[in-house]
């Protein structure tokens, strides 16, 4: 069964940090050059320095970016810029964003510690690959901090909102931390320390699955670096700090929990051509012409939409590749994907968007190997509808294919049969921030049951 405990956060001390949006972050797989440099920016202690700290000339094995986020760490909790909380806790954390056409949206949900659990237990089910370089370096990083600054994003079932029930009293007072993020995105912590309602929430979870949504490598550090520390040891009880990571859990049924689509832009095809591609296309989909102007919103939204109806039928996906057109794609027969899958695959892997996207068309068509769209060699992906008509039409991209959102019921159904999607299938909005709650691995502390 999941099992999940309170813990004593490290947190910033407001005292001496009067403006938290200067020192908190994005997660680090989202932080490009640009924006690490502009955090560096805000403030000498803005988290980043310790999820992706620069790298600089000279770096060795005894001085690095891990080295040195390490020594900034304790230096911080010296000062006192980083504080731990006294009492074991949970922390109940909302984020409010702008969704277009829903208007103001809520997603709630609360950080405290899951025990880790390897994949073959059922118990936490992942949906997406990962890349052992990502894990390689957030390995590196938490050996030498000892550490979780950032929350894995984990997703339950509870048709009955037992947990926003609980909790929605405690959520009348004022936040204990408020921060709006670089998207406008209002962030809201608020430390539970009852003893009861701590019991039952995490009661609450004693029976239930957890889902990955979104910290896929994360989660396989943590198994990386809990195999680790047990190998330090001579004997271990389970109730290490190192048996547990930091997670954020939310409830896949909360009217909150919206997954967005992620784009693709296709660059780099030597002779490529349209209309021998959309022949080719048309032996497999029913391919409608839709006549719009890529530079105008309003035309854009109406593409969006027309995408969306067309993809509660069946699956489809939208094609631009230039001019005033857009291509609708929607699969003819869904049994035309058995031929790319092992006859063990379940419906809900073989009859996703981005699965028939990947296997078929990228693949089979344009001849995108799996290493090549994992090295994004022709391939980038775009969270933003309306960036990639200007990016076609600039020149820079051939074409783009146009997404609809995965739904939460596929990531679950592909999930719970053990199987994972292409990568880029979900993206979960907003983004969790690092720096609201630190996890540290204390070495002579336990869970407390």
């Amino acid at each position: 069964m999941a099992k999940i405990a309170p813990f004593r956060a490290v947190r910033y001390n407001l005292e001496k940090i009067q403006d938290p949006t200067r020192v908190t972050a994005p997660p680090y797989d989202v932080i490009s050059s640009q924006l690490q440099e502009e955090l560096y920016q805000r403030s000498p202690f803005n988290l980043v320095r310790l999820i992706l700290g620069k790298i600089e000339e000279g770096d060795n094995e005894g001085c690095n970016r891990y080295v040195r986020a390490a020594g900034l760490f304790r230096q911080w909790m010296t000062d006192d810029i980083l504080v731990r909380d006294m009492q074991p806790s949970i922390y109940l954390y909302d984020e409010e964003y702008q969704a277009e056409g829903l208007g103001a949206v809520v997603r709630k949900g609360f950080m405290a510690l899951a025990r880790l659990e390897d994949f073959a237990t059922g118990m936490v089910k992942p949906h997406e690959k990962t890349l052992s370089g990502p894990k390689a370096d957030r390995l590196q990083l938490t050996k030498a901090c000892e550490a979780n600054f950032s929350p894995i994003f984990g997703l339950y079932s509870d048709p009955c909102c037992v947990q926003e029930a609980l909790t929605w009293e405690l959520k009348k007072r004022t936040p204990d931390l408020e921060v709006t993020d670089d998207d406008g995105v209002i962030h809201r912590l608020w430390q539970v320390t009852d003893d009861t309602v701590i019991q039952k929430v995490c009661e609450l979870l004693e029976n239930k699955p957890v889902f990955i949504a979104d910290g896929h490598h994360r989660y396989e550090t943590a198994l990386n670096y809990r195999d680790f520390r047990r190998g330090q040891c001579d004997d271990f009880s389970g109730k290490e700090l190192f048996n547990y990571v930091l997670m954020y859990f939310a409830n896949m049924e909360d009217q909150g929990m919206l997954i967005f689509p992620t784009h693709r832009l296709v660059y780099g095809l030597q002779s490529f051509r349209l209309e021998p591609f959309l022949s080719e296309l048309s032996d497999y989909f029913e391919v409608e012409a839709h006549s719009m102007d890529p530079n105008d919103a309003e035309s854009r939204r109406e593409v969006r939409n027309i995408l969306q109806k067309k993809g509660e039928a069946r699956p489809s996906v939208g094609l631009f590749a230039g001019g005033r057109t857009t291509y609708f794609l929607t699969l003819k027969d869904e049994h035309c994907m058995d031929a790319f899958f092992d006859e063990k695959a379940s419906k809900a892997l073989r009859t996703l968007d981005v699965s028939i996207l990947h296997r078929l068309v990228l693949e089979k068509m344009l001849h995108i190997t799996p290493e090549a769209q994992e090295q994004q060699t022709n391939l980038k992906y775009i969270k933003n509808f309306d960036e990639p008509f200007s990016l076609v039409q600039s020149g820079q991209y051939q074409m783009a294919f146009l997404m609809n959102s995965t739904r939460m019921t596929q990531v679950r159904d592909v999930a719970n049969a053990g199987e994972k999607m292409p990568q880029k299938s979900t993206y979960f909005y907003p983004k969790l921030l690092s720096g609201l709650v630190i996890n540290q691995i204390a070495r002579d502390e336990m869970v407390e049951d």
